[in-house]
């Protein structure tokens, strides 16, 4: 049976993206693993409106919440790996953009996890809270984890030729630039990648 130009595509979307992992793909893409079968065996041919949306639920990178809004409580610097492990579960190595929010929701800090949250939020509730207190304020905090009370982190996967987790991240910082970011961010277009074949004369 001759295969059609969709079902070349979709096996080259299951390859390229889901390692060659029909189940895997079905998952994302919510449809039957027979069904992904029969499409790209050429039995059946999907939809228009079916290949936009495996390429748009492959390709479009999904937000997940790793954690909202979570209560956090740390008694002093030891404290913070373990409570976050907490707060994260299995979503500690996972990229994304985080939030850090006093005991107000006031936003705190708005920072980028690219190698895992876990690490990434750890460094930056260590980090100088950046605020300045009256000298007559006795005790006034001095690090990042002594004002935070919740924190929210968001899994954002990375695509092809652009840092998104990055570009969302530099988006929520001009939109609510919080008190404890020194920089907003800049939002980056997305860029081809460079093309070193050369071109046969016919």
């Amino acid at each position: 049976m001759k295969k059609t130009f969709e079902s070349q595509l979709v096996e080259y979307l299951v390859d390229q993206y889901f390692a060659g992992d029909r189940a895997d793909f079905a998952d994302r893409s919510g449809y039957y693993r027979g069904q992904v079968d029969a499409w790209i065996s050429g039995r059946t041919k999907p939809q228009k409106a079916t290949m936009r949306w495996l390429m748009s639920s492959t390709i479009a990178p999904e937000f997940r919440v790793a954690a909202e809004f979570r209560p956090v409580d740390f008694d002093s610097a030891s404290d913070i790996s373990g409570v976050l492990r907490d707060v994260l579960g299995t979503h500690k190595t996972h990229s994304g953009v985080y939030a850090f929010y006093d005991s107000m929701c006031s936003v705190v800090y708005v920072g980028k996890a690219s190698n895992g949250f876990l690490g990434e939020m750890y460094q930056q509730l260590k980090a100088p809270l950046g605020i300045s207190f009256p000298k007559a304020v006795k005790g006034a905090p001095t690090r990042r984890w002594q004002v935070v009370r919740y924190v929210s982190a968001y899994e954002i996967p990375s695509v092809d030729h652009l840092d998104y987790p990055k570009h969302v991240e530099s988006l929520v910082l001009r939109l609510s630039k919080p008190i404890g970011n020194k920089v907003l961010g800049s939002l980056q277009r997305s860029s081809p990648p460079k093309d070193h074949g050369k071109v046969r004369d016919r």
